[in-house]
Parts: C-alpha cells; structure tokens; sequence
C-alpha cells in the first residue's frame, strides 16, 4: 500500500501507513548516515513506505515558513567528500585489476538528473536557478556509496543460470552493486537546513537485464528514479501517492 502524504507544505509528512509489503523485504537496507546529513539521531525511519529510506524534517516555524515561501531551487555540485571504499570482496578485487570506479562522472550525472526532473516537471514547485539567491532553496546532494555491478562475474551466472539451474541467481548477492546517497535542502538566506533525506538502492532482481553487464546500469537507473520522486515531493499538492521504487523488474534496459 503506497503512502499517501498532503504536500501542501512541503514536505510535512502527514500521515505514515503501517504497511509494509514484499517489496521493502527485497529492498536494499538502509546504510550508516554520514557527518553529511545533520540532525542524524533525529533522522525517521520511513520502512520503505516513502521514495527515501530516511527524512529529516525541521520543526522550526521560521524555516518552514521560508522554506515554503521559496520559488527557486539551486543544485550544488555534488560532493564526493562522504564516499566509503568499497565494501565487497568481488569489487574491491574488480577495482584492483583497472574497474574505474566512476565516481566523478557518477556525481556529475546524478546532478544532471535531479536537474532535469525539476526543469520537465509537469507542474513545478520551483524555477531551477543557476546560482542560489534570495528566496532560493539549495539542494545539496553527497553519495556515500557507490559499488558497481560485476558485469563478468554476472555474465558467468547467467550461462549458468541457463545450463544449470535458475538457483545459481542466489549468487547475485556477491554480484550485485549499490548506490547510497544522502541530499538536504538549505534556505539560502538562513544557511537553515529545511529537509534532508538519504537512501540506498541495489541492483533490482532480475532474470535477464542489460543493467546487469554494465558496472554502472543499475546505479544510473536508480538516479533517475531517486530524482522523479524527489521532483514529485516538492509539489504543493494534496494527496498526492508516493511510492517506493520496485526491488524487481522486468524491464530489459
């Protein structure tokens, strides 16, 4: 059951469900939160019922005052300053036979795709800015993890997959690659943090997925999903239904 939220002041989360369905057993775990994401022992845990796996927002009145009067919205360069090593055997081993890990060109897609949500939605909450100014809201965003997908090792399990058994899928688990990333919004007149939120994805469960032979296919696809759901919640507008993304596809690219 998807989380029905009244945006009318962005984003005061209204109302919380209980459910929590299959899709949120097969979903990535949240990760530790960075020094990047302030307020963290306050941060909610939103069980896979929202877009992202934690929020934070301000209780100030001030702030929400002036984070709701805001009609410009700026996207800073995103920080790579929080990112952790890789954490599996099979990618640190990967990185260490020449894998480029990416990070650069990872951060400066992941702009570009939060950007590009804002500037196509239907009905924006914001005018996306070049520079932060008076009445602009600055989105910072920080990825602190970033492990690619084994494409060789799942092209292995995917021959076996076919001439053995479907079962060797149980292997993807030491495949498989995630992304974390962590943004919060900032009044730019205040320096006051408005709202911040932070996520995990892993590679989505598949039987066959191009994703799946490119280190970063997965991580791309989860960018452009994090940036559709955070362009969603920024619109002033009742009931709107939010949901997470699926842990399963069965789409090819």
């Amino acid at each position: 059951m998807p989380l029905r939220l009244n945006l009318y002041l962005f984003p005061c989360l209204a109302v919380m469900s209980s459910c929590a369905g299959a899709n949120h057993l097969l979903k990535a775990r949240a990760v530790r939160l960075s020094s990047f994401f302030e307020q963290a022992t306050q941060a909610v845990d939103t069980r896979g019922e929202l877009p992202f796996q934690r929020i934070w927002v301000s209780t100030d009145q001030q702030v929400l005052r002036e984070g709701k009067e805001a009609r410009n919205i700026y996207i800073a360069p995103v920080s790579l300053e929080y990112l952790r090593p890789p954490k599996k055997a099979v990618t640190r081993q990967e990185v260490r036979w020449g894998l480029q890990r990416e990070e650069q060109w990872i951060a400066w897609k992941l702009r570009e795709e939060f950007a590009a949500a804002l500037f196509h939605s239907p009905r924006p909450r914001y005018r996306l800015v070049k520079e932060p100014g008076i009445g602009t809201l600055t989105l910072k965003l920080a990825i602190t993890e970033l492990n690619p997908t084994s494409a060789n090792a799942n092209a292995a399990l995917t021959l076996m997959k076919v001439a053995v058994t479907p079962l060797v899928s149980l292997g993807r688990w030491f495949t498989s690659g995630n992304i974390a990333i962590e943004g919060k919004l900032i009044i730019h007149s205040s320096s006051q943090v408005f709202f911040q939120f932070a996520d995990n994805e892993a590679d989505k469960i598949t039987f066959f997925n191009a994703r799946d032979f490119l280190p970063y296919g997965h991580a791309e696809h989860s960018m452009r999903d994090w940036a559709e759901q955070f362009e969603q919640m920024t619109r002033q507008q009742s009931g709107l239904e939010l949901k997470d993304s699926s842990a399963i596809t069965l789409k090819l690219h």
